[in-house]
């Protein structure tokens, strides 16, 4: 009996000290993967710093640079003087374009008005009214193109056909200077409007249109 009971005691430490030492096997695996884990979130959470100190550094950048972008004597603030400027000379701009820029392989007339007093002008056909408006006496910056666009049109360019109809308010008072086709800069043809309405202008003042009869 003694001899039983000493080696239950025996087997039951036994025991314990494979238990104990199975706890301790188990606690350095873990230990192992709790600091694996640790050592890649500590990576990720490394590399999401400089993600992020990056993306601040750009942000810095750019308003910097937005900072002196809107500063005064900026090449911003420049380039909005200089838009400024041309919207208020815009006029003038389009009117020098007019004067310089003459296609002999166009045809295309402009309008006189004669005396102190402005005349109504009017082009238009049965479904579309091209130009109807007053002119100051003078020479109008208006070019009516009856055969072709120009290369450069401006807002001081009209395309008409043909065909249209021609009406002015104070006859007599105005008069038509073509450009003929073929032809630079100087008037091939001066008609002075007598009549109130002229239909079908270019018939009417024959004028020449490249493969019309």
């Amino acid at each position: 009996m003694p001899i039983t009971k000493k080696k239950k005691t025996r087997d039951f430490s036994s025991f314990f000290g494979m238990l104990f030492f199975l706890i301790v096997i188990i606690s350095v695996i873990l230990s192992i993967g709790n600091f694996v884990r640790y050592t890649t979130l500590l990576k990720q959470y490394e590399e999401m710093k400089r993600y992020v100190d990056s993306k601040v550094s750009e942000m810095k950048s750019e308003n910097e640079n937005l900072k002196n972008m809107l500063a005064p004597n900026s090449l911003l603030d420049k380039y909005i003087a200089a838009a400024n400027y041309l919207q208020n000379f815009g006029y003038d701009f389009d009117r020098i374009l007019v004067a310089l820029n003459d296609d002999p392989t166009t045809g295309y007339f402009m309008v006189f008005v004669v005396g102190n007093e402005n005349s109504w002008f009017t082009v238009k056909d049965k479904n579309t009214t091209y130009f109807s408006g007053e002119l100051k006496p003078g020479l109008a910056s208006y070019r009516f193109f009856y055969y072709k666009e120009p290369r450069i049109k401006t807002k001081y360019d009209i395309i008409i056909p043909p065909e249209a109809t021609v009406s002015v308010g104070k006859t007599g008072r105005v008069y038509l200077l073509f450009f003929g086709v073929g032809l630079r800069f100087h008037p091939t043809k001066v008609v002075q409007l007598n009549e109130q309405t002229y239909e079908n202008f270019a018939s009417k003042f024959s004028l020449y249109i490249p493969g019309r009869q």
